[in-house]
C-alpha cells in the first residue's frame, strides 16, 4: 500500500498544512503569551512541528505492518516504544540543535528552549500518538473499502450465477417436442423438417450466445420468440394463432435476454396445449416516460383441468427483474374471462 501522504498533490498538501496549522497555533502562544520576537517565534514553530510532520512519516510503517491483535500486542508495544524514542531523539535533538545555533546570542530564549524540554517531550508524545491514530483511522478506511469492493464482487458474482440459473431453466419438453415434430416430419416434410432444424438451431443458439445479465433490443427477443412460436405452431397447426403487434418505438429498447422466453413457453402449456379450439397469442407494446409496457395474453378454456406446474417460469422472470431492476412491482399478472394476461413494465 501507497504511503497515504504521497498518494498526490492534495495529500501531501493537506498533510503538511495541519503542520502549518499547528505552527500557527504555537507561534500564537510563543509571539503573544511568552513575548518572544516574531522571528523567533516563528522560527521554533516552524522548526519543530515541520520536523516532526517530516521524522513521523515512517510511523506509517510502523502502523502498517504492526496488527494490533491479543497475539501480537507484545509486538506491538515494542515496535511503537522503538520508534517513538527514535522519532523523539532525532526530532527533538535536531530542533534544538538548529534553533540554538541560530539563536546562540538570544540568551532568554536559549535559557526557554532548556527549561522547556519536559514540555516538549510530553508534546511530542501527544504528536506521535496523534500522527499514529491519524494512520490506524486511514487503514481502517482502508480495509473497510477493500471489504466493500470485495462484498460488491461477491454481490455480482452471486447475481451472475442466478441470473445464469434462471436463463437456463429453458423447458426440456419444448426440445423433446420440437425433436420429436422433427422426427415425424423427416417422412412426411423433409423440407419442413430441415426448415424447422434450422429455426430450432437459431433459437438455440440465441439463448445460450448471451451472458444471462446482458440486455439485448426488443426486436432481438421477438425475433427469437416468433422461431419459438413457429416451431411449436409446426405441433399444433391452425390451433396455435398468434399477433407481434409491437410498434417501432417499442423495438430499440433493451430487455433482459430471454425474459419473455417463460411466458410464450406458459400460454402454449395453459392455453394452446388444453384447449379444444383455436387459441390466440397476442403481444403489444408502448413506451411511456419511464418505462416500457409489454403485455402478453392468451385465450385459456376455463373449463379444462389445468395442467400442474411449479410456477416456476412467473418466479424466474419475477427474480430476474428483481436482481436486474432491484424492484418488486414490474410484474402483474390477472384473468379476464377466458383471457390470461401478463404485463411487464421495464424501467428505461
Amino acid at each position: 500500500m501507497q504511503h497515504p501522504v504521497f498518494q498526490s498533490i492534495k495529500t501531501i498538501s493537506i498533510y503538511f498544512g495541519v503542520w502549518i496549522l499547528l505552527a500557527g497555533i504555537q507561534f500564537s502562544i510563543l509571539a503573544f503569551q511568552y513575548h518572544f520576537p516574531f522571528n523567533i517565534a516563528l522560527a521554533d514553530s516552524l522548526v519543530f512541528n515541520l520536523l516532526f510532520g517530516v521524522i513521523g512519516l515512517p510511523l506509517w510503517f510502523v502502523v502498517r505492518y504492526s496488527s494490533p491483535s491479543k497475539k501480537n500486542r507484545f509486538n506491538l508495544i515494542f515496535n511503537h516504544l522503538t520508534s517513538f524514542v527514535l522519532i523523539i531523539v532525532i526530532w527533538f535533538g535536531t530542533g534544538y540543535s538548529i534553533l540554538s545555533l541560530i539563536f546562540q546570542d538570544e540568551e532568554v530564549y536559549t535559557n526557554f528552549l532548556t527549561l522547556s524540554i519536559p514540555v516538549r517531550l510530553i508534546s511530542g508524545l501527544f504528536l506521535y500518538i496523534l500522527v499514529g491514530l491519524a494512520f490506524y483511522l486511514l487503514i481502517y478506511s482502508y480495509n473497510l473499502q477493500e471489504k466493500a469492493e470485495m462484498e460488491a464482487r461477491l454481490n455480482t458474482l452471486l447475481k451472475e450465477t442466478e441470473l445464469n440459473m434462471l436463463k437456463s431453466q429453458i423447458n426440456p419438453h419444448f426440445l423433446f417436442n420440437s425433436l420429436n415434430s422433427i422426427s415425424s416430419l423427416t417422412v412426411s416434410n423433409p423440407e419442413k423438417a430441415r426448415d424447422m432444424v434450422i429455426k430450432l438451431s437459431d433459437f438455440l443458439r440465441y439463448s445460450v450466445s448471451s451472458g444471462a445479465d446482458s440486455m439485448t433490443p426488443l426486436f432481438r427477443e421477438l425475433e427469437n420468440i416468433q422461431r419459438y412460436l413457429e416451431i411449436e405452431k409446426v405441433r399444433f397447426g391452425e390451433k396455435l394463432v398468434y399477433d407481434l403487434r409491437v410498434g417501432q418505438e417499442c423495438m430499440d429498447q433493451n430487455i433482459p435476454v430471454m425474459l419473455l422466453q417463460p411466458l410464450y413457453e406458459n400460454a402454449i402449456k395453459h392455453g394452446v396445449y388444453e384447449s379444444t379450439e383455436q387459441v390466440r397469442i397476442e403481444t403489444t407494446c408502448r413506451v411511456e416516460s419511464e418505462y416500457m409496457e409489454i403485455t402478453i395474453f392468451n385465450d385459456f378454456d376455463p373449463d379444462a383441468v389445468p395442467r400442474k406446474g411449479a410456477g416456476v417460469g412467473l418466479m424466474n422472470i419475477r427474480e430476474r427483474l428483481r436482481l436486474t431492476y432491484h424492484r418488486r412491482d414490474l410484474l402483474s399478472i390477472w384473468k379476464e374471462k377466458n383471457r390470461f394476461f401478463v404485463q411487464l413494465r421495464i424501467p428505461k
